[in-house]
């Protein structure tokens, strides 16, 4: 299974985006004339020092909590501050909001010169206080000239921030939705752009959200904190209780809308399965290996009952009803004799199914869903009654190059999952039939469907009638597992980042939390509460990247990979709608070590555990 990028992004764009983080516009020392600095102290336990005021400048460096720093500019949002700093040979931009302000005075004048790359030169003005309005004068984001002389940049017009009323809020994302309460479950009012100024009234129960008098609006709203940056003192200002808050929306739970087509309508369920509880799985490649024992032996080492394999049809139907189970037998007969179950995803098309003209750069769906059906089915009947106890119905399905270059659709999907599911339950009833998980992305034209949206319609084509669970695969990328999509960009700034992808295209893809627990929302909005989700894959790279493509394994040590896969097997595990968890993966540091897969591998290549082996293996389960 190929690992990949989510989101927005093409590839293109993907080397764009990492190429400026690694080697963006590069600030020289300023030569300054200062009065009275202002000082701060850095709170996260660790934060990125970077060469410009954005996520998508350069890291030079990290500050500890704790770490005393000189502030000797401001951008114009209010939401970096050039620093100087012991440690550094020279001026480093940090997050404002990520700093304790320890020293203000009643105004203090910068002017500072910049030099960018060496062909750019800026100038700007910075005044600040903290009982008169704030007014701040600096130049626009530099890009490099091609030119070989220098080349003045135009100031930006000042920005005033009055606090003399009470605090205010800046907000920083292009565009951030303001609620009617203090949740996202509250409707969105109107939006705000970045730069915009809200003046702070009073703040929700958990001090997560504020409560705002916006220009315009005629109502008090309330906007997230995590996204804005606050100016004046919080000092008197009401926290309000439960009861002071407008009332939480209820959900709203729709049943499945009906469908035109009878072909949509779900097949009986005679045989249904009950719910299965939650469990604790592996995936690992075995195929053609030898190592179906010893992975099952790892499996039970740390205390886990499942193990997930990709089946490929191709190779295992090469002819029409010539089906080649002999390599597979071993797999299940090693997991028969050690009381373990096996979830196989089948995926990949022969040749031989495919339509005409079909890309043979990519694996695919079949032009006859029936034969896919029949495959399923005689895997099915082939090991009913064995350690094979579910079958997840393709993979990823939303991207391109899962769905062999075609148009993604959703109904073209649901009519693959259809016969699929008769055909498994006519030959085994006892099989659990899992949905093809979507992967976490955002709409990028033909490359990729949000697996929200792609979710819902699938469902909006009957899915509920055709599973036993549906299939998930909440990624973690550089992002702890507890951590929301909101508060993304702020965690791994925390933390320390190389790879920005929660900051540069905020979205709920980038959070295994978030990604989850949209999945469960969706299907109680279509009366499908009662279908367990199973993560048939999820997980942290770490170590560093093999490949350039996924840098934000270069952002994860084996300590955070560990902390946060344990984190997320006990979240699912205490929210009760969730089914087996399979992490991805068990064994290719050892099958394909070097590869972008092995970056997520849990031992080592000559089998010695990680410390995230380590840590599963001592987790209560």
């Amino acid at each position: 299974m190929v690992r990949r990028l989510p989101l927005f992004v093409t590839f293109p764009l993907v080397l764009l985006l990492l190429l400026t983080a690694l080697s963006g516009p590069a600030f020289a020392a300023p030569s300054a004339q200062e009065s009275t600095p202002i000082t701060a102290v850095t709170v996260p336990p660790r934060m990125n020092a970077r060469t410009g005021p954005a996520t998508t400048y350069r890291v030079v460096g990290s500050v500890s909590a704790g770490t005393e720093v000189k502030i000797i500019g401001e951008n114009a949002a209010g939401t970096w501050v050039r620093v100087e700093s012991d440690g550094f040979d020279g001026p480093v931009w940090l997050a404002k909001w990520l700093l304790k302000i320890t020293e203000e005075t009643e105004t203090v004048s910068l002017t500072q010169s910049v030099s960018v790359t060496e062909t750019v030169s800026i100038s700007a003005t910075v005044a600040i206080s903290t009982s008169t309005p704030i007014t701040l004068t600096t130049p626009t984001t530099p890009t490099a000239s091609a030119a070989t002389a220098p080349v003045a940049a135009e100031e930006a017009p000042a920005v005033v921030i009055d606090t003399s009323a009470g605090p205010v809020a800046v907000t920083t994302p292009a565009r951030m939705n303001v609620r009617s309460g203090p949740g996202t479950d509250y409707p969105v009012a109107t939006s705000a752009d970045a730069g915009t100024q809200a003046r702070i009234v009073g703040s929700g129960p958990d001090s997560q959200w504020y409560q705002v008098e916006l220009d315009g609006q005629s109502d008090k709203l309330w906007i997230f904190a995590g996204l804005t940056t606050l100016y004046g003192s919080l000092d008197g200002i009401p926290q309000l209780s439960e009861e002071e808050i407008p009332p939480r929306p209820a959900p709203v739970v729709q049943a499945a809308p009906q469908q035109a087509s009878q072909a949509s309508a779900p097949v009986a369920r005679s045989a249904a399965l009950p719910g299965i509880g939650f469990g604790y799985g592996l995936q690992a490649h075995m195929i053609h290996t030898g190592q179906a024992g010893l992975v099952m032996d790892k499996t039970k080492e740390i205390g886990f009952s499942w193990v997930k394999q990709q089946i490929e049809w191709r190779i295992f139907e090469s002819n029409p009803g010539q089906y080649g189970f002999g390599d597979i037998g071993p797999l299940v007969g090693a997991a028969n004799e050690r009381g373990i179950n096996l979830l196989f995803s089948v995926v990949n098309a022969p040749d031989w199914a495919r339509e005409p003209g079909f890309d043979a750069n990519v694996g695919g769906p079949p032009a006859d869903p029936q034969t896919f059906a029949n495959f399923v089915g005689a895997l099915a009947r082939e090991y009913c009654g064995s350690s094979l106890k579910a079958i997840e119905i393709w993979n990823e399905q939303n991207l391109h190059y899962e769905w062999g270059n075609k148009p993604l659709n959703p109904a073209e999907y649901m009519a693959l999952l259809r016969p699929s599911y008769a055909a498994i339950k006519a030959a085994c009833p006892s099989i659990y039939v899992i949905s093809g998980a979507p992967t976490p992305a955002g709409d990028n034209g033909g490359f990729a469907m949000d697996d929200f949206r792609y979710m819902e319609e699938m469902f909006k084509n009957g899915l509920a009638g055709y599973v036993d669970g549906i299939g998930a695969h909440p990624s973690g990328y550089n992002v702890p597992a507890n951590v929301v999509w909101q508060n993304a960009c702020a965690a791994i700034q925390q933390s320390g980042n190389s790879f920005n992808g929660a900051c540069d295209n905020p979205h709920h893809s980038w959070s295994f939390r978030s990604t989850m627990e949209g999945y469960r929302n969706i299907a109680v909005v279509y009366g499908a509460g009662n279908i367990p989700i199973w993560p048939t894959e999820f997980g942290w790279a770490a170590g560093g990247a093999f490949n350039p493509a996924y840098a934000y394994a270069n952002d994860n040590s084996y300590e955070e990979q560990a902390a946060w896969t344990v984190e997320a097997y006990q979240m699912m595990r205490a929210w009760g709608w969730v089914g087996p968890a399979f992490l991805w993966n068990l064994n290719f540091r050892v099958v394909a070590n070097g590869t972008e897969k092995a970056q997520w591998g849990i031992v080592r290549n000559d089998w010695s555990p990680l410390p995230v082996f380590d840590a599963l293996r001592g987790m209560p389960k």
